[in-house]
């Protein structure tokens, strides 16, 4: 492109020094390199190649003026200080309202927004300094012995020559474009706005979902038993799991299987979505180099286990999503909770049934189940408060001792001993034998001691009854709650939920209850809105920072049209590679308005340049349309080749950054063609009556007028 090698070896050293102040950013503000630093430095290549391009690219151009090489260095650099100040400003301008995200969306995008601002900086400063210094030092003066440049191998030079020409061919047809385009304003302006037009009629066709589904390697599936089991019959059921799932996933493609049963009555029960000692969690570890994604085999069990008639008293779900996922829902196992909260627990049982029947209809759901169950065995004790009395008993003793008698004094009155020589701590209680074969008769048999002397058994003071209760109860804001989860299968979040609400509008809700939607779906309707708002945000600050700049309302305008451009590319990219609209692809999309916004600035910036020095307002954007097609060129290709391998998605666990990368990708084709058509036709149409901008410079050089009354 720059036809120079010793251009070419500049540009390149300035990339890697850029990137290396970023990573020393990066430590002193404690982060580290992760997936998510390292596809912000990916993202920040192109913005790097860009400011080093367009210094490279004046500078060259004033050296082929015939200005020895430290003047050209010098007029390049201030010439195009402006854009290029305005390029990284807006950057940082964009960047800003991703940095203060709030909530765990923040906390996660945050380390990337700063690897791309810490890279940006940098590249700034080389820009400004140790690419000119390189450009003054190195490159040839016209007439010395080093102009002529060495000559080059045959097929390098020949390759060299081709890319030459083959640029050139593209600027002369690019330019008759132009001016074919300027000829006809309202044709070419129909033509962008209807595009623009079919493009927002094509965005319900997107898929929508909070955050891309990653390939983490692990599935869990959660396994639900009936309710009456025993841990040692659960066991039993979930050795057979085991087994099927041996079958379904061969030994090669595995590593480990790992199952979780029951819990424990102390503070470990807080650490796992187990309510019984019928409730059971499998993780299903998978090997790196696996031949099938988690979710694909996830798909695969699930279908086979529910036609296995062997299981058809057992409940699952799956949850393959991983940290991240699980960090962004707040610990949500689905994507879809539907709450019902008020009335009775019946009522809103009752409710979560009927909602259950009605979204287990909708296409794309799957393990559609309501959380709570009411079909717990108890055996409940009534207590005989007057035989008790009687014997010196309070209810609460009679119950604390039936608890010491079935577990352990731990329980109830918890005693230490500390280890003198070592200083550890130790329970101390009385726990009495255990039987798993105990009878309903052996617990009334248990001795209970009052007040008086005598002992007595069990039976004596309580009258046992056997009832059903429910297995797990959930409260929201002091309410009891409901509450229906939904996983999906094939379909992404946006639609299958759309569907879900349309379905149950027309369900009868009873007086006192309330169903609301909760989980992933909650937090991806607000995320949208954060970065909505980011994004309007955003797109004033840059501006209202263009116009501080620019000192001029209608240039900034003018500038900030590329941006709706720049849209219709992320559409059509994520339609046609059917990849869904989550936070990561809006992430990318509010970053491609300060990457989009700097093509516009070039040309606005030199148009400018070329209306001060007497050209009209057609042949300003047309000289500027010319001289800046390589640099932008360059950029493009610059930017799209450094995210192409993300936006191809090599191997498994990279799917987090691919909808990031694929964003602007097609932002760039979409707003790097069309801007340079749409931004010298709109500034024709809207500068061309306006006049030329001030020059600053001359008018602060320019001599003082003598006074009116002086000699």
């Amino acid at each position: 492109f720059l036809g120079d090698w010793r251009m070419t070896l500049i540009a390149t050293l300035s990339i890697p020094l850029a990137i290396l102040g970023a990573i020393i950013g990066l430590f002193a503000t404690g982060n580290t390199l992760n997936a998510m630093t390292l596809g912000g430095l990916a993202l920040a290549i192109g913005p790097l190649v860009d400011e080093a391009i367009v210094e490279l690219e004046n500078n060259h151009r004033h050296h082929r003026l015939g200005k020895n090489r430290v003047r050209a260095a010098i007029d390049g650099c201030r010439e195009v200080l402006v854009p290029v100040m305005v390029s990284a400003a807006t950057t940082f301008i964009v960047l800003t309202p991703l940095a203060l995200m709030p909530g765990i969306a923040g906390f996660l995008f945050r380390p990337l927004t700063l690897a791309i601002g810490f890279a940006m900086l940098t590249s700034f400063m080389l820009s400004r300094t140790f690419v000119p210094m390189l450009c003054a030092k190195f490159l040839p003066d016209h007439g010395s012995a080093d102009d002529e440049a060495p000559a080059l191998p045959a097929p390098v030079a020949r390759l060299v020559g081709a890319v030459q020409s083959g640029l050139d061919g593209l600027a002369e047809r690019y330019r008759s474009a132009l001016a074919r385009c300027l000829e006809q304003p309202r044709r070419t302006l129909l033509a962008i706005v209807g595009l623009f037009l079919l493009s927002l009629a094509a965005l319900p066709l997107l898929g929508r979902e909070f955050f891309p589904e990653v390939d983490t390697g692990q599935i869990l599936m959660r396994v639900r038993a009936p309710s009456n089991l025993r841990l040692d019959a659960t066991e039993e059921r979930i050795k057979a799991v085991e087994a099927f799932l041996k079958r379904q996933v061969p030994a090669d493609e595995r590593e480990m299987i790992v199952s979780e049963m029951g819990l424990n009555p102390d503070w470990s029960s807080a650490y796992t979505t187990n309510a019984g000692q019928q409730d059971a969690i499998i993780r299903l570890q998978l090997k790196p180099d696996r031949s099938r994604s988690a979710q694909a085999y996830a798909a695969d069990i699930r279908r086979a286990f529910l036609a296995d008639r062997a299981f058809a008293d057992l409940r699952i779900d799956f949850n393959t999503g991983g940290m991240i996922s699980t960090a962004l829902n707040y610990g949500a196992t689905s994507p879809i909770d539907i709450e019902i909260d008020g009335g009775s627990a019946e009522e809103s049982l009752g409710m979560a049934r009927r909602i259950r029947n009605e979204v287990a209809m909708v296409p794309g759901t799957a393990d559609v189940r309501v959380h709570q169950r009411n079909d717990a065995p108890y055996l409940v004790l009534d207590v005989d408060r007057a035989k008790a009395a009687v014997l010196g008993l309070s209810a609460e003793d009679v119950v604390q001792q039936v608890v010491v008698a079935l577990n352990s004094s731990v329980s109830i009155n918890r005693n230490f001993w500390i280890d003198s020589q070592s200083g550890n701590q130790y329970f101390v209680g009385v726990q009495y034998p255990e039987n798993a074969d105990r009878t309903l008769e052996d617990v009334l048999s248990l001795p209970v001691k009052g007040l008086q002397a005598t002992t007595i058994n069990l039976g004596s003071v309580v009258e046992p009854r056997r009832a059903q209760g429910a297995v797990e109860i959930n409260h929201a804001s002091l309410r009891r709650v409901a509450n229906v989860l939904v996983n999906l299968d094939g379909r992404d979040l946006g639609h299958v939920a759309g569907e879900i609400r349309e379905r149950l509008a027309g369900l009868p809700v009873p007086d006192g209850l309330r169903v609301t939607f909760k989980g992933e779906y909650e937090r991806m309707g607000e995320a949208f809105r954060d970065l909505g708002l980011g994004l309007v945000l955003a797109i004033l600050l840059v501006y209202l920072l263009q116009v501080m700049l620019f000192r001029s309302w209608s240039g900034p305008g003018v500038i900030l049209l590329s941006v709706p451009m720049g849209f219709i590319g992320v559409i059509w990219m994520l339609l046609l590679t059917g990849t869904a609209l989550n936070i990561q692809s809006l992430m990318g999309t509010i970053f491609l308005v300060g990457v989009a916004v700097n093509n516009g600035v070039l040309l606005v910036e030199f148009a400018n340049q070329r209306r001060r020095e007497g050209l009209s307002a057609a042949e300003a954007i047309r000289a500027a349309a010319a001289t800046r097609f390589r640099p932008i060129l360059m950029t493009f290709l610059a930017t799209v080749l450094a995210l192409l391998p993300m936006a191809i998605g090599f191997g498994h666990g990279h799917e987090a950054n691919i909808p990031l990368a694929r964003a602007v990708v097609g932002g760039m084709l979409t707003s790097t063609t069309l801007t340079l058509f749409l931004v010298p036709l709109m500034y024709t149409l809207l500068v061309r009556h306006m006049p030329a901008p001030v020059d600053l410079d001359a008018a602060l050089n320019a001599p003082l007028n003598p006074p009116p009354n002086s000699p």
